[in-house]
């Protein structure tokens, strides 16, 4: 337990240093829905297990693709629809190639599990790699990712649990098939202005 409160405290003094500088910074908003699978460790079995996710950050730098970015990060995940689990912490983008960060998240929070399960709080750390082009004209920053996670049971530090899986950017799951909804039940051309010139012609015989 005295490993765990030390990653806490780092992590508050690391989040206030950097406060300062990252308000004076651009933000870009990212927003992801994940599926994972893998494996908890340090249990005398061992069980395969399966976990949707929402991945949030607002990180902070320079525009471009060639600057670190950071800032706040949020965690949302159930494992097998048997856990609610929400963490905040701090995010960190790394640009190793251009358009294809390496991006860093620790965070602190609390699980609510199913008996025969105990609540308890948790910490996360996750590791993703993918797409993620900074965008020029707008605040929402697209991203399609790999990640590795860890979450390890802050009261029993020994137990932590190893997922692998992908991310899917929740504009594209969400925004564009609503847009598409939208036009079809409109019967419009989502490229056609309204009021604007029809293109249908006619010719007097």
């Amino acid at each position: 337990m005295e490993g765990a409160l030390r990653i806490a405290l780092g992590f508050a003094l690391g989040s206030l240093a950097l406060a300062p500088l990252t308000a004076r910074a651009d933000g870009q908003v990212s927003a992801r829905y994940g599926w994972g699978f893998g494996s908890p460790v340090g249990r005398a079995e061992r069980t395969f297990l399966w976990e949707n996710t929402l991945r949030m950050e607002l990180l902070f730098g320079a525009p471009g693709d060639e600057h670190a970015r950071v800032g706040p990060a949020l965690d949302l995940r159930t494992a097998e629809f048997d856990s609610a689990e929400a963490s905040l912490g701090l995010g960190v983008l790394l640009p190793v190639a251009r358009g294809y960060p390496l991006t860093l998240t620790a965070a602190l929070g609390w699980a609510v599990r199913r008996d025969p399960e105990p609540d308890g709080a948790i910490f996360v750390g996750t590791v993703g790699w993918g797409y993620r082009s900074y965008n020029f004209h707008a605040p929402y920053q697209m991203g399609f990712d790999l990640f590795v996670s860890g979450r390890m049971h802050l009261d029993d530090p020994r137990r932590w649990e190893i997922t692998a899986g992908v991310e899917i950017d929740l504009e594209v799951l969400v925004a564009v098939p609503a847009m598409f909804l939208i036009n079809l039940f409109r019967r419009s051309d989502p490229d056609e202005l309204e009021g604007g010139p029809s293109v249908a012609t006619s010719v007097d015989p």
